[in-house]
């Protein structure tokens, strides 16, 4: 019998946001003020997450993506080097390296957090490797301690995209302080959002000021003479006033996120053929993605069919994140053949699936999405 289409009654993410009246008083001062992009909103704002996550330099940008590729490239890498990277992750991880003129050599990732594999970015390294570029995977930092040693070693630079990770800790430390630098996101789908916008953060003071002056073009200090290629990539003061409210609640928005974690996990632990992201026990996730995997030897449906179902259920799922890069279109020339190294990225490309999760998410929702995935990959189903 033909399924019946049904409108999207729990989307993927659903951004936490204040009412628009308790923004009020920051528009209009805002507006008054003339001063409408990198204001006291923004210095509030980076003064804020630079105390939240212990580190003496937070900046500001218009996207965590533009973030990437202005750490990127004030760190002067040589041009066409090598950066070890993983192939399981969102695409604006290489994109940034590719915008500028780096060749990314993709690692594969541990099974179990899905994070970057070390001892397999170990056997990467090169004569023309520049950098070790680890990601945090839904929130759960990968082996820091182990990325650290290797960049020492080798005497590579060391970056992260933490997109994902702003609340995210590891061995008792807050993501945010480790390596040369580090990029968060504050775009809708994170857990801290600022509408859109991004940071930068760093113990590095010359770096810092050295990105400052990149996410304004690259202008010297008279604002006249041009020091370094930059872009246009400053935060605007109402995006701010949005992180700001957003990030004053992060430990309320992780709590609400582990209990919804919970729950699913609850709920679909024992089920044949799905399993979960593991956290590590020397971290803390921010939570920001529920995903599992469903393993089609064992699952009477696959995620791809999975995905359609709960589609047609109105449950916006999301497979994430899906192909891994070796396999798309704009990456797929870099290193014909590479996939044979990257078995667990491709696995985990294969069969995981974001659930809906979002902070103000009621747990009845949890209840009917799991009764209808249940359904689903029951056999009897």
């Amino acid at each position: 019998m033909a399924r019946t289409l049904t409108t999207q009654r729990y989307p993927i993410i659903s951004p936490t946001l204040p009412d628009a009246e308790e923004m009020e008083d920051v528009i209009r001062r805002s507006f008054s003020s003339g001063r409408i992009t990198s204001g006291e909103q923004v210095e509030a704002l980076e003064y804020e997450v630079s105390r939240r996550v212990e580190v003496r330099n937070a900046v500001a940008v218009s996207s965590g993506t533009s973030g990437l590729m202005l750490l990127i490239r004030a760190l002067d890498l040589p041009d066409g080097s090598e950066v070890i990277t993983p192939s399981f992750t969102f695409a604006a991880t290489s994109h940034a390296l590719l915008w500028n003129g780096l060749r990314p050599v993709f690692c594969d990732s541990e099974p179990d957090t899905f994070t970057m594999d070390a001892e397999a970015a170990a056997s990467l390294i090169t004569e023309r490797t520049s950098a070790i570029y680890p990601v945090c995977i839904f929130g759960a930092p990968g082996d820091i301690d182990s990325y650290v040693r290797l960049a020492e070693r080798h005497n590579l630079a060391l970056i992260f995209d933490s997109a994902q990770g702003l609340g995210s800790s590891y061995k008792g430390r807050q993501v945010g302080g480790f390596g040369s630098g580090e990029v968060f996101s504050l775009s809708p789908t994170k857990v801290v959002t600022a509408i859109e916008g991004g940071l930068v953060t760093t113990d590095d003071d010359y770096l810092a000021e050295k990105i400052r002056r990149m996410r304004d073009y690259g202008k010297a200090e008279d604002g006249e003479d041009m020091h370094w290629l930059g872009l246009s990539a400053r935060m605007e003061e109402i995006n701010a006033a949005v992180g700001r409210w957003s990030l004053s609640r992060i430990d309320t928005w992780i709590a609400a996120r582990k209990a919804i974690m919970d729950a699913y996990r609850e709920r679909l632990e024992g089920i044949p053929g799905i399993s979960f992201q593991k956290i590590p026990s020397h971290g803390r996730s921010s939570r920001n993605y529920m995903v599992i995997l469903l393993d089609p030897h064992i699952s009477p449906v696959t995620r791809d069919e999975l995905y359609l179902l709960l589609k047609e259920d109105g449950i916006q799922t999301k497979r994430y994140f899906y192909p891994a890069l070796h396999n798309q279109r704009l990456y797929s020339d870099i290193e014909p053949g590479c996939s044979v190294r990257l078995p667990v990225a491709e696995m985990i490309a294969s069969r995981s699936l974001a659930l809906p999760m979002y902070s103000h998410m009621p747990l009845r929702a949890v209840d009917e999405i799991c009764y209808r995935i249940i359904t689903h990959v029951s056999v009897d189903g």
